[in-house]
Formats: structure tokens, C-alpha cells, sequence
């Protein structure tokens, strides 16, 4: 058996000396002819940039839009990682970079009035790459970095493309972010408006209430009146004692009487500022008393309304800051240049699958030549292989 197997390899290595100069000649041919044909193919050049994500990878985008700014407080990004890759796959940038550098014309799709833009979206698709560099582990792991690689027959474009991605991503992440605060401005806005009225209506209270009390500073006004009432006791108490010792001097009942008309004088200012008062200045002390519970309800009310105004304006400023705040900031780690080489048609590529494929089937077709020559003609094999030829052929044989 070893023999017979040594004889049929070195009569197959034989028959294929014999066509040597065929298979080498077919060879060199075919590859000429596909090197100059790939020659002609549209050269593709490739640009990539590389960045790391600030993601932190903790809120989802259901948390973000649902109002959670936990993380932002103290200062988290709120988007993960792996949300920038939704963006980037996303069919909205895929439109946007189509848009911007008229794709539609140049993978020739302005002819085509039925759906040109999803079919140039299908053609955009095999010339953007998005790598992800990941940690290594089981389960999910994170990412680390992500490339965006751009081919196009014009250098200057890829990389313009592949940088146009990228900042499209970021202004698309923070249109993302400040979409989630625009319930909340409208909110604080309806409740400012809300709040100024309210505002508004207890100070205009409180002003009337003022008006028609004399009532303005009741501290002030009752220490005024209080410091004014002890004076006049004092003064009464020591003009009593001068009349006392005018008494006892024998002195003019004139001076005596002056004394005491000085004494009904001050007591009647200070029966009026326990009941009347003078003026806005001294009110009547029983009538702060019983205005004193409404003064301070009308001015806790005012003074609340005004301290909830300041800070509903604050928590305002402080939405719109975290608005203007950039989130979407990257870490760029390469950016996009022109490439000096083409990434693609590789001609010895194409030579190598061509000739794989001829020699796949030149090499089987001269040895089944070889045996169908070689074997008798009335055998059984041969008459197959001549009902096969002729059923295969679109001329019948007579």
C-alpha cells in the first residue's frame, strides 16, 4: 500500500512538472492582470482618533432624565462610559456627518429618489470603524478608550470626519445633559412667578396694616415709647419731691402751682402713650400689644415670601450653572490627521486571494484531465462523465 501511494504522489508531482510552464505562465498572468486591475480601484486613506471617556459609569440615562443630580454635586460625569458608544453608533450623528459633508453625493446616491439617504447611511457604515479598548476580565468590563477610524478616498476628509464625530459627540451629550434640567427651570420659573405675587400681596398687607396702626418698627417704636414713659415718671417723681421741699421752705404757692400743672402735663402725655401715642413715633403701648400677634404674622409672612424668592432665584442661577457646566469632556488621546498611506485596495492582497482561488482551480482541473485521457474509453466512468458534459451544455450534441 505504501508503494502504491509513493507512486501515485510522484506521478501527480510528475504530471504537474509537466505543466509547469502553464501553471506558472497562468499564474504570473492572472496576478498582472488583477494587480493593474486593483491599480485602477479608488484609493481609501484612514484617520483615526483615539479618546478616553470621563464617564463614571454609575446613573443610567433613566436616572439622568428622571432629574438625578446627585452625582453631579459633586461633580461626577452622569453619563457612562459605554453611553458614548450609543452615541457614536447612533443613526442621528450618522445623518449629521452625512449633512455636513454631503455624503449623499459622493457615494452617489443624489440620483436615487426613493431612499437615498438610508442607503447612504448603509454605505457610511463600512467606512466607520468605532474600536473600544476594554480591561481584561470576565463578565462586563470597562472601557478604557474608544477610536473612531474614518476611510475615504480624500485624506483631508477622513480626518476631518473622524474630528467632526467626535465634536458632535460632545455637543450631542451636552444637549442630552441640559434637556434633563429644562423641566426644572420651568419649574423654579412657575414658582418665582408664583412667589412674586404672594410676595407682592403680604407686603402690600403689611404696608396697610402699617399705615393704619402707625405701626413700623415695633422694637424701636416701643423702646422709644417705653424710655419716653419712664423719663416722665421719673421727671413726676422728682418734681414731687420739689414740691415737697417748697412746702417746707414756705415758698410762693405760684411756683408751687407750676410744678403741678408740670406733674398733670406729663401724666397726661403718658396716659396717652399707653392708650393713643403721638404720632407714627409713639404708638400706644396697649395698642401694640393687641397688634402685636397680626404685626408679626404680616411680617413673617412678608419676610418669608422675600427670603423663598432669593432662594428660588439661587436654586435657578445654580440649575443653569450645572447646564453650562461641560460634562462631555473627553481626554483626547489622538486626534485626526490626513494619512500619508492609502489603508486601502492592498493590491498584493487581491493578487494572493486571485491566484489562491485560480490555482484552486486550475491545479484540480489538469489532473481530472489527466485521468479522464488516461482511463479506457468504455468505461463506465468516462460514459458518466460524457452524459454530465453533454447535459451541461446549452448546445445539444448530435
Amino acid at each position: 500500500m505504501n508503494d502504491v501511494k509513493e507512486v501515485n504522489l510522484l506521478d501527480l508531482m510528475i504530471l504537474l512538472a509537466k505543466n509547469k510552464v502553464k501553471i506558472i505562465l497562468s499564474g504570473f498572468i492572472i496576478a498582472v492582470l488583477v494587480f493593474g486591475g486593483v491599480s485602477f480601484m479608488p484609493k481609501h486613506y484612514k484617520s483615526t482618533t483615539t479618546f478616553v471617556p470621563r464617564g463614571s459609569g454609575a446613573p443610567s440615562f433613566a436616572s439622568l432624565v428622571g432629574g438625578a443630580i446627585a452625582g453631579d454635586i459633586i461633580n461626577e460625569n452622569p453619563f457612562s462610559k459605554r453611553q458614548y458608544l450609543e452615541i457614536l453608533n447612533s443613526r442621528w450623528l450618522r445623518e449629521e456627518v452625512i449633512r455636513e459633508f454631503d455624503l449623499i453625493t459622493y457615494y452617489k446616491q443624489d440620483e436615487n429618489t426613493i431612499n437615498p439617504l438610508d442607503r447612504t447611511i448603509r454605505s457610511l457604515a463600512n467606512d466607520i470603524i468605532i474600536g473600544v479598548e476594554e480591561e481584561g476580565g470576565l463578565g462586563i468590563t470597562d472601557v478604557l478608550s474608544i477610536s473612531v477610524s474614518v476611510s475615504n478616498t480624500n485624506p483631508q476628509m477622513a480626518a476631518d470626519m473622524a474630528n467632526f464625530i467626535v465634536k458632535r459627540m460632545e455637543d450631542r451629550i451636552r444637549e442630552i445633559y441640559a434637556n434633563s434640567f429644562l423641566g426644572a427651570i420651568v419649574f423654579l420659573d412657575r414658582q418665582i412667578e408664583e412667589n412674586t405675587m404672594k410676595a407682592f400681596a403680604a407686603s402690600a398687607a403689611l404696608e396697610e396694616f402699617q399705615k393704619e396702626n402707625n405701626i413700623y418698627n415695633v422694637q424701636r417704636q416701643v423702646d422709644l415709647s417705653l424710655s419716653t414713659y419712664a423719663a416722665n415718671l421719673a421727671e413726676i417723681s422728682s418734681t414731687e419731691k420739689q414740691i415737697e421741699a417748697l412746702k417746707l421752705t414756705q415758698s410762693s404757692s405760684s411756683e408751687i402751682t407750676m410744678l403741678q400743672n408740670r406733674i398733670r402735663y406729663i401724666r397726661n402725655q403718658n396716659e396717652k402713650i399707653e392708650t393713643k401715642g403721638f404720632g407714627n413715633i409713639f404708638p400706644g403701648l396697649n395698642t401694640v400689644l393687641s397688634l402685636t400677634d397680626e404685626y408679626t404674622r404680616l411680617l413673617l409672612d412678608a419676610r418669608m415670601y422675600e427670603q423663598l424668592q432669593n432662594l428660588l432665584i439661587q436654586q435657578k442661577i445654580q440649575t443653569q450653572i450645572k447646564i453650562e457646566r461641560d460634562h462631555s469632556t473627553i481626554y483626547l488621546i489622538d486626534s485626526a490627521r490626513p494619512a500619508e498611506w492609502k489603508y486601502k485596495p492592498k493590491r498584493i492582497k487581491y493578487c494572493v486571494i486571485a491566484l489562491v482561488l485560480w490555482y484552486l482551480y486550475l491545479i484540480p482541473s489538469i489532473i481530472l484531465k489527466n485521468m479522464y485521457e488516461n482511463m479506457p474509453q468504455n468505461d463506465e466512468t468516462v460514459q458518466k462523465i460524457r452524459e454530465f458534459r453533454k447535459a451541461m451544455g446549452f448546445i445539444k450534441r448530435k
